[in-house]
This record gives C-alpha cells, sequence and structure tokens, in this order.
C-alpha cells in the first residue's frame, strides 16, 4: 500500500508539470540620463528593470521581480537587460512579463528619489530606447531615429 500510494503521488505530480508553463521573455535597454542643474549627478545613477507581478493591496503576496540592474556612465549613458517568466495562469495562454523601468538618482535631493516610468513591451530581439531622461524635471526626450534594418 505504501508503495502504491508513492506512485499515485508521484503519477499526479507528474501530470501537474505541463500546466506549470510561464511565460519567458527578455528586454534590452539603452538611454541616457541627465542632470541639467548638475552634470556630475548624471553619473552612477541607478536603473532597474522589474517585472510587475501584482497591484496593491497584494504586492506583499506576489512583489515584484527584479530583471536586472545598471548604473550610468560618465556621460549618462546605460544598457541594461534582463529577463523574467510569468506563470501562464490559462493554458495556451503566454503570460509575458510586465517591465517597467525604476531610476534612483540624486539630482535633486540629497537623499534621493526614484523615478518610476511605465510598463513597456519590447522584448528582445528589439531594443527598448528610452532617449534622454532630465532627471531635474523626470521628462523623457525622444529618443534617436534608428535605422529599421539593423536596428541601431
Amino acid at each position: 500500500i505504501r508503495m502504491t500510494s508513492s506512485f499515485i503521488s508521484l503519477l499526479l505530480l507528474s501530470s501537474l508539470v505541463p500546466l506549470s508553463q510561464a511565460g519567458h521573455a527578455c528586454v534590452w535597454i539603452v538611454g541616457k540620463v541627465a542632470c541639467e542643474k548638475d552634470t556630475t549627478k548624471s553619473t552612477n545613477v541607478e536603473i532597474r528593470v522589474v517585472d510587475r507581478d501584482s497591484v496593491f493591496p497584494f504586492s506583499f503576496l506576489d512583489p515584484d521581480d527584479l530583471m536586472g540592474v545598471t548604473f550610468s556612465n560618465e556621460e549618462g549613458r546605460f544598457s541594461l537587460d534582463g529577463c523574467a517568466d510569468d506563470f501562464d495562469w490559462l493554458p495556451g495562454v503566454p503570460n509575458l512579463p510586465e517591465p517597467y523601468i525604476k531610476i534612483r538618482h540624486y539630482c535633486n535631493k540629497e537623499q534621493g528619489e526614484t523615478i518610476e516610468l511605465s510598463e513597456f513591451n519590447v522584448f528582445t530581439p528589439n531594443t527598448h530606447d528610452l532617449g534622454t531622461i532630465i532627471l531635474d524635471t523626470q521628462k523623457t526626450a525622444s529618443p534617436p531615429p534608428r535605422d529599421k534594418k539593423t536596428n541601431i
């Protein structure tokens, strides 16, 4: 009887594995940050790409996942990549990640502040170009036009 119940448990568990699939996607992000009041504060700005998994008040049950993090260079430029998996709740309907950007900087306040940009759905092999983000005013300048053939 003990062997039979173990076998049944294993059979049941293996039948659930195909149901637990996940939507997997990766992002590639480029951009520039600028602090017009003090250009030195455009260096070492922390940029994170995060996958939104739930909304308040349920975020404590399923917090957002960090996909990747980087810091801006001396010119304020950065490139960032990351991947995430989201559980497919409905069979046959992929649940892709909902990436968004968080930028932690010290341009306006000595204690720092965080800017959160809206979600986007540009996944690799395409590049999500943020253009220039002005940290003083939290405005985004349009990214430069890209060559459609080379995506650069």
